[in-house]
């Protein structure tokens, strides 16, 4: 008992510890995507020498303009990925289960593909990058042979919902409940407020003799 408790201590405290390096590096891609300056001297830049703006300077600058390049503008979104991978990976759980991780990655990649391609067909560009990206230019272009643009916009919906579901394991059944519990909630709210209001008013029953000091409307 003693030996799996130290064993426990000790995946427990690798945990903690990746748990923390993760973060720290999902932070610092955070603020390198959002502090991306196209004039940053970068592998699709020319300039070399100018100052670099990014908050994660010269490797930072590196990072946003490949990711910008490859995914466009979903690449704000891979942070909020990894964040919840090491959040359910190893924050959740002290043995992770292969089996739910490799859905998590195929409704990772489904997720971010789709996003791609719709961000081609209904975004505009970023800077000088594609909106969607290298990938989300050849997957929409490969989906527009097949379909137009409704029926492509379709097919990367379809795609989306599966990869969210697969990502996240929420059923759609139950996002639909949950909105609708919301609802009935916020209205539930509203209709209490509303009575509560109305009970300032006076509804009380006059008797007889209290009715007639009420003095009568002149003719």
């Amino acid at each position: 008992m003693e030996n799996k408790d130290i064993t426990l201590k000790k995946i427990r405290r690798s945990h903690r510890l990746m748990v923390v390096m993760s973060s720290i590096f999902t932070l610092y891609l955070t603020a390198a995507l959002i502090s991306f300056n196209p004039s940053d001297p970068s592998w699709s830049q020319t300039d070399w020498n100018g100052p670099v703006h990014n908050l994660g300077g010269r490797i930072g600058a590196w990072l946003a303009d490949t990711l910008f390049f490859i995914f466009g503008v979903p690449a704000y979104a891979i942070p909020l990925i990894m964040l919840f991978f090491f959040w359910n990976g190893f924050v959740q759980h002290v043995y992770i289960s292969f089996f739910s991780l490799s859905f998590r990655l195929i409704g990772s990649l489904a997720l971010l593909l789709a996003s791609c391609g719709l961000a081609e067909l209904n975004i505009d560009d970023l800077y000088y990058f594609i909106s969607g990206g290298v990938i989300g230019s050849l997957l929409s272009t490969g989906i527009l042979l097949w379909f137009n643009d409704i029926g492509t916009t379709i097919a990367l919906l379809c795609i989306w919902t599966s990869g969210f579901t697969l990502f996240t394991g929420w059923s759609w059944l139950t996002i639909a409940e949950k909105i609708g519990a919301v609802v009935l909630d916020c209205l539930t709210f509203v209709s209490k407020r509303i009575r509560h209001n109305n009970k300032h008013y006076d509804y009380r029953r006059f008797t007889i003799e209290e009715s007639d000091n009420i003095p009568l409307p002149l003719r």
